[in-house]
């Protein structure tokens, strides 16, 4: 299988996200509709650091974690449906292992698991530094198949 990889520029127009809330600086290793990787670099002036906990532990939240996940998925799904088609979440879960408080590369690694008229399950875990930090999985619905107004 051809695997891709998508960088930041690329990444702002299929999202429709940009920096700050971008969470992921390129997608490598795509085998569409399968699996890829979302890369961040994380520097130590990173905007998390200075709002979330600043006075005595800043880490990256959570959310945000979860967010790179999403967002790595969505990336994974596009080269197959480009055009991007709007997916629907309506499943997330997640576990947190360890926290990112420090400067370092955030690996997002994600599978599609499932995929099923419509609905598509994937699951995602993110390495800091090489250390598994979190895990996820969730699930997104296509909404012209289900025929939901979602603009």
């Amino acid at each position: 299988m051809k695997k891709n990889t998508l960088y930041k520029p690329v990444l702002k127009n299929i999202l429709k996200i940009s920096d700050p809330f971008l969470m992921i600086d390129k997608v490598t290793n795509i085998v569409i509709f399968k699996e890829g990787i979302g890369v961040k670099k994380v520097k130590k002036n990173e905007w998390f650091y200075k709002c979330h906990f600043f006075n005595n532990d800043p880490m990256m939240p959570g959310t945000l974690q979860i967010e790179a996940m999403l967002q790595t998925t969505i990336a994974v799904l596009f080269l197959k449906n480009s055009p991007v088609e709007k997916y629907l979440i309506t499943k997330c879960e997640s576990n947190f292992i360890s926290k990112i408080r420090s400067t370092g590369v955030m690996k997002v690694v994600i599978k599609i698991i499932k995929e099923k008229s419509g609905i598509i399950e994937s699951r995602g875990e993110i390495f800091f530094n090489k250390k598994k930090i979190s895990n996820g999985i969730f699930k997104f619905i296509n909404p012209k198949i289900f025929k939901l107004n979602v603009k």
